[in-house]
């Protein structure tokens, strides 16, 4: 019996010499704590009375006091090579032996570990695009309304200064505006005749003593007046085509005065009729 307690005693520390094969460990383990280790397989060749779960052959009533020897020795084995843990000759079988000899650990399932979402990635709204704005078309550059061309003058009819008249006193009696077909007419009545007249073209309607409706105008000068005053219409606003206003400007020291506001400018013709005596000016449409 001594014999062969010896010898078991023998092979277990030549086993700890080296590297423990994986089912002796299992073997082990399965021996000291009564249950294999999960997951572990048998390579080829090894019995299959040596693997985790299965019966061993059936032994005398030596074998378990010898199996109580031997883990007994194990133990004394694993204390003293503790001491020398930190060699590294002994450094992996002892570590075998603490594997061995370590309560087996339940194998961890996937359903126990709580899944961990994974965040799912924030999707950006795409920015709006702006709607791109109408662009304005550019403004016809402003020109000036074209003026009407001054008409050709009528014969007889011209667009200088005219004068005329008698050098005998005369006193004014009234005065009126009329429209004709073709021409606009201002006339200036008298007693005992006509006396001396200048008709001057102006470009504007702006008088000495005033301003006249319309754009252009006439300054219509009478000399050699006798009597006490004018007692005719002074502002004579008819609204005709050309001629738009006549309006005695000045009457003082024989000397009378008419400005003639006119539409646009345009040529004239100033003459004398008689019966009674009257200064007529006509202006072409």
């Amino acid at each position: 019996m001594t014999d062969g307690l010896n010898e078991e005693v023998q092979q277990a520390f030549a086993k700890m010499t080296r590297v423990p094969r994986p089912y002796l460990s299992e073997r082990i383990r399965e021996s000291i704590w009564g249950r294999p280790a999960p997951g572990s397989r048998l390579p080829p060749g090894v019995p299959a009375w040596v693997g985790p779960g299965a019966n061993p052959p059936a032994a005398g009533p030596r074998s378990a006091p010898r199996r109580v020897l031997v883990a007994a020795v194990l133990v004394v084995a694993l204390a003293a090579a503790a001491l020398l843990a930190g060699s590294g000759r002994l450094g992996q079988p002892v570590a075998a032996l603490r594997a061995v000899f370590s309560p087996p650990r339940p194998a961890a399932t996937a359903a126990a570990r709580p899944a961990i979402a994974s965040p799912a990635p924030e999707v950006s709204a795409p920015a709006p695009t702006a709607s791109p704005e109408p662009t304005a078309a550019p403004a016809a550059p402003s020109t000036p309304a074209p003026q009407a061309p001054a008409p050709a003058p009528l014969p007889g009819y011209s667009c200088a200064a005219q004068s005329g008249g008698g050098s005998a006193q005369s006193t004014m009696t009234t005065a009126r505006l009329g429209g004709q077909s073709g021409y606009d007419r201002f006339v200036v009545e008298f007693s005992g005749g006509v006396p001396q007249f200048e008709v001057r073209p102006q470009d504007s309607a702006a008088f000495s003593q005033g301003t006249l409706r319309g754009s252009a105008g006439l300054v219509v000068t009478l000399k050699n007046l006798t009597g006490t005053g004018y007692g005719g219409p002074r502002d004579l606003r008819p609204g005709l085509t050309v001629m738009q206003e006549a309006r005695l400007l000045s009457d003082s020291g024989g000397t009378a005065e008419w400005g003639i506001g006119l539409s646009y400018a345009s040529c004239f013709h100033a003459w004398i009729l008689g019966g009674p005596p009257r200064l007529v000016i006509d202006v072409q449409h």
